[in-house]
């Protein structure tokens, strides 16, 4: 996941802006929404702790999903 994660999180963007295909289907059987503030936030609750710092550490630009998301309470928390 983390080798392919822009990879993904760009794929589904485009199914369910362009193709309104908003359910992902794991290997294992599993459906998932394809949702940032849904989904992903779910287990990675924190921007500055998931986003944010493996971004710093890697020195790769800032993920820019929070242009057109409003990221919950919880996760506005940008240094």
């Amino acid at each position: 996941m983390r080798a392919s994660h822009m990879r993904l999180l760009d794929e589904w963007r485009a199914d369910v802006v362009d193709g309104q295909n908003r359910q992902y289907v794991a290997y294992n059987g599993k459906v998932y929404d394809k949702s940032l503030t849904r989904t992903c936030l779910g287990c990675h609750g924190s921007r500055q702790e998931f986003c944010d710092r493996c971004h710093s550490y890697n020195g790769v630009a800032a993920p820019n999903c929070w242009e057109c998301h409003n990221a919950p309470p919880a996760v506005r928390n940008t240094p």
